[in-house]
């Protein structure tokens, strides 16, 4: 070893030394490890793909509904209502839409197969941050089964969220509701953010956990999910509502999967952040590694979830120091 890398090497070393002493500062470290380990941007990528492909025909079956439900005037002042909402999504595009059952049955058949495939993902990808063993997880009826409660639940729940947020957010509304209306607002959808993550974090993990045991990660989560969502509202208001008159589907494809894909990061650093406090996988070493309690919990939990039969066993072991030498 020369010099510079020695001195590379001791400055390291008292950084982990320092994170591994502070919990402010360990945890977060083991928090980003575990999230690596995990191929958590993997996941994220999955959910976005589902969900993205769901938005579609979600607003397809909108549509078509408003079409049988409303004279065209009406219709029309609701659509507009929804672009200020939703800028990226030209309204006038879809005014000449009207009511059709054969639009409304390929929205519906799409939309359910599409959001049962969002929630099936998110439920994988959540037994994944828990290192659930393969053979313990649902099989397949029971998945499709809990994801048709979840997205009559949860998945109404994030919508008015993002409505609720994006009306107290947008300057376009009628309604002057002064800096008490606005407060009380963002209080609304934020704590209404951090329970439907609560009972996302519950309900799609297959395993025994308390609220207690998900509190921390859905305070996290639904915190960096309403920032996330009034950042993207005064961005796409203010800014890229121009760029699709000149970038036209691109920037509405582009920017739609960087959205859903940011939330689904931040969903999953929620959870990866109540699994490292529950589990106690902390401090991590970043040098070295594995040599605390924590690394060796992690790796043998990584170790455990491959287990794919009830009778099969397996044990993780770790040489000594000297013996890694």
């Amino acid at each position: 070893m020369n010099e510079k890398t020695g001195k590379v090497k001791a400055q390291l070393d008292r950084v982990d030394e320092f994170q591994q002493r502070h919990e402010s500062v360990g945890i977060p470290v083991a928090v980003f490890r575990k999230f690596g380990e995990d191929q958590s941007t993997n996941l994220a990528g999955m959910i976005a793909f589902w969900a993205f492909f769901s938005i579609f025909p979600l607003f397809l079956v909108f549509i078509t509904l408003l079409g049988f439900l409303l004279p065209g005037g009406v219709k029309d002042d609701v659509l507009d209502q929804v672009g200020t909402m939703f800028p990226l999504l030209d309204p006038s595009s879809m005014h000449g839409l009207s009511g059709s059952w054969w639009a409304l049955l390929i929205g519906l058949v799409s939309a359910l197969w599409s959001g049962l495939s969002v929630v099936r993902t998110v439920q994988f990808a959540f037994n994944s941050v828990w290192e659930l063993p393969y053979v313990a997880r649902p099989k397949i009826t029971e998945q499709i089964g809990r994801s048709v409660g979840v997205l009559a639940t949860i998945g109404l729940g994030l919508v008015l969220s993002t409505l609720i947020n994006g009306f107290v957010s947008s300057g376009a509304n009628a309604v002057h509701l002064g800096w008490a209306g606005h407060l009380l607002g963002y209080v609304v959808a934020i704590a209404l953010d951090v329970g439907l993550f609560i009972a996302a974090f519950r309900i799609l993990t297959d395993r025994e956990i308390t609220t207690r045991d998900v509190l921390p990660g859905a305070v996290l989560s639904g915190g960096l999910f309403w920032v996330l969502q009034s950042a993207s509202s005064l961005i796409i208001s203010n800014y890229l509502h121009k760029a699709q008159s000149t970038y036209g589907t691109f920037a509405t494809v582009i920017t739609l999967l960087w959205w859903f894909y940011l939330q689904s990061i931040v969903t999953l650093l929620g959870a990866q952040l109540n699994v490292v406090l529950k589990e106690r996988l902390h401090p991590r070493a970043l040098t070295d590694a594995p040599q605390t309690e924590a690394d060796h919990r992690a790796y043998d939990a990584y170790a455990q979830e491959r287990s794919y039969h009830e009778e099969e066993r397996i044990e993780a072991d770790f040489p000594s120091k000297d013996e890694r030498r």
